[in-house]
């Protein structure tokens, strides 16, 4: 069978970023002789775009993957595979997996894939090929041929051994136009699934109570990875660094002292990652740094301890953060902060308790989003339950708040977000004053953006800096500033 992989990405106006979900998928299927094609559907997603590809490669089955901010588009673009192809529709990623009752309640979707999908897509397309019935496939939700019937399957065991899985396709998923090798020169890995945290606006609390008690954090051999690592490596060496998405790749310290020592002996590359504050210390500081770890992303996501802890539950102190930062100054390694504005009941002043923190933490790059209320989520219900959800809709969360809360606007937090890293850089400035001094000038700052929020807009003095708002990206562990003001 031949089987269309429709990524909505429309938050990139080009190519967007390599999709280890998607390309595990087609590489499953491939190791079993399907036959897949791919398209990048990216920026205003563009329906004679999505026509023409269906009719060029007339697929048997068109697989959409789905975010909660690109659902909105797959009801038109599963109508137009219909006319076009007459194509079996199936939806999966977390989207579908939170909310599969708004999913299959779009006409066009004849199927949604719930959890993982590697298993359950071979079976659709295996059952679909022989003529068989898909009724009975664990993780798919299907209509039947009745009007309203649908079968809801149960989930299949979680995959445990994940070296049992093939290396993620990077040759029908175009990796080399992608935006990370096309554009940020790096390749693309993830050595892990699951994540042991329960933050309230984090999808993943919510996947991992689908499957209740059953192992929801695996890992693949530090050997497997690495091997994927060289082959990388080797396929594509316009590479100059390597990044890995996992959510936290120094979860388990003895896997990550094999992965650091295999990595530092064989593939001699820099490299980034993700890692809690709570997990980072100087061992694991020393063993990144020594293999070579370039930059170590961190959520901040809140600088004020009161929102960190009661309204995302994310559990560590300021005191913490500021440690897990140092370990990294301390051993050479640059750092990038995430951080969020808008949160629910967050007010103007706790947004600046972010700023204010960053400031004192002095990442290489901060990193500032808006928050968006997740359906499926502990604070989705939050913000459902406080009236707080408007019909405003984002194609990312870079965007605006689509939330209606007393404590702060949408221009204030779009504001902030804007200024954000001048901010940083006001306040860190405050910080390096004798200490009378950067009192003073701190209280100052403080005084002067609480009035200029209060008229929902940051301007600040251009004395020092003027123009546009820069943009940071980073490139083999060096931080480099495009059109910085």
């Amino acid at each position: 069978m031949k089987v269309a992989f429709a990524y909505i990405d429309p938050s990139y106006q080009q190519m967007g970023p390599f999709h280890v979900g998607i390309a595990s998928l087609i590489a499953c299927l491939l190791q079993e002789g399907h036959d897949c094609c791919f398209l990048h559907l990216t920026g205003d997603v563009a329906d004679d775009e999505f026509a023409a590809f269906v009719e060029r490669e007339r697929p048997g089955m068109v697989a959409f993957s789905l975010t909660a901010n690109a659902f909105p588009h797959a009801a038109r673009l599963a109508s137009l595979a219909k006319q076009k192809g007459q194509t079996f529709n199936v939806c999966g990623g977390v989207h579908a997996t939170l909310c599969p009752d708004e999913v299959i309640a779009v006409r066009d979707i004849d199927a949604v894939c719930i959890g993982e999908g590697e298993g359950a897509l071979l079976d659709l397309c295996n059952t679909l090929e022989a003529g068989g019935d898909i009724s009975v496939i664990p993780n798919l939700w299907v209509k039947g041929l009745e009007k309203g019937e649908l079968y809801k399957n149960d989930l299949r065991p979680l995959i445990e051994d994940l070296d049992s899985l093939p290396f993620p396709d990077r040759r029908v998923f175009p990796f080399e136009r992608s935006f990370d090798l096309g554009f940020m020169k790096r390749g693309v890995f993830m050595g892990s699934r699951g994540c042991p945290y329960n933050c309230t606006y984090c999808c993943s609390p919510a996947v991992k109570q689908l499957y209740g008690g059953r192992k929801y954090i695996r890992f693949r051999s530090p050997a497997n990875l690495i091997e994927e690592v060289e082959r990388v490596t080797k396929d594509f060496p316009q590479a100059e660094y390597h990044v890995f998405h996992d959510d936290l790749l120094p979860m388990d310290k003895g896997w990550f002292a094999e992965f650091t020592r295999l990595y530092r002996d064989r593939v001699k590359l820099p490299f980034e990652m993700n890692c809690h504050p709570g997990l980072m210390d100087r061992d694991i500081a020393r063993m990144s740094r020594e293999a070579g770890c370039s930059l170590v992303r961190f959520g901040i996501e809140s600088g004020n301890e009161h929102i960190r802890r009661k309204v995302l539950e994310r559990h560590i102190g300021d005191k913490g953060i500021i440690e897990a930062f140092a370990c990294c100054d301390e051993a050479g390694i640059q750092t990038l902060s995430y951080n969020m504005v808008g949160l629910p009941y967050e007010t103007r002043g706790q947004m600046l308790d972010t700023v204010r923190l960053n400031a004192r933490v002095r990442p290489a790059v901060a990193h500032v989003s808006v928050f968006y209320p997740y359906p499926g989520t502990k604070a989705y219900e939050v913000c459902r339950e406080r009236g707080w959800l408007t019909d405003r809709h984002t194609d990312s969360y870079y965007e605006d708040s689509v939330l209606s809360q007393p404590s702060a606007g949408p221009g204030q937090i779009r504001a902030l977000r804007r200024r954000f890293d001048r901010l940083v850089r006001l306040y860190a400035a405050c910080g390096k004053m004798p200490p009378p001094m950067g009192a003073i000038c701190r209280r100052l700052l403080d005084v002067g953006l609480a009035l200029r929020l209060d008229g929902l807009l940051v301007r600040l003095s251009r004395a020092s800096q003027s123009g546009g708002d820069a943009v940071y990206t980073i490139e083999g562990g060096a931080v480099k500033v495009w059109g910085a003001d």
